[in-house]
């Protein structure tokens, strides 16, 4: 089935966080290259989802296992549909070139009805999960030789 990102997720904005905000806590703090601390106030975002990087000269998709929140440089991704997996939404945003949807301003960023309009063609939710197991036990193998090779490096 294909459908634009619009019919299955909003993009929420984050929120301003003061520093002391972002250097204790157990809520993960994401910003637009990842996460950037972490807070004692309540998650924005209550349940796993993935991130989109939305100002900067590099913008990043990243995910969170966790309830999360998410500076003013960010969105977070809320489903609209039972019909999509957010982890396999995280992985078909890494495919796209973020960097290369500028809005045109000044600062480069991302608006997020240019991420609404674009088609995406929608496997059935049992393959979205298959999709998933598949490419995460190939990101846990990546992560497992990463920390090899720093070893090897130290």
């Amino acid at each position: 089935m294909i459908l634009n990102w619009g019919e299955l997720i909003t993009l929420e904005y984050g929120k301003p966080v003061k520093d002391k905000e972002s250097t204790d806590g157990k809520v993960p703090v994401y910003g637009t290259n990842g996460q950037i601390g972490t807070s004692h106030l309540p998650a924005q975002c209550k349940h796993p989802s993935f991130i989109l990087g939305r100002k900067g000269a590099y913008r990043g998709v990243h995910y969170s296992d966790c309830p999360f929140s998410v500076i003013d440089t960010a969105f977070y991704a809320e489903p609209l549909t039972d019909r999509i997996d957010l982890k396999w939404a995280y992985y078909k945003f890494l495919t796209y070139d973020i960097n290369g949807m500028d809005s045109g301003s000044a600062i480069p960023s991302t608006d997020r009805y240019q991420i609404y309009s674009i088609e995406v063609e929608v496997p059935p939710l049992e393959k979205q999960r298959k999709i998933v197991a598949v490419l995460d036990c190939i990101d846990r193998k990546i992560n497992i030789n990463q920390k090899v090779n720093d070893n090897l490096a130290a």
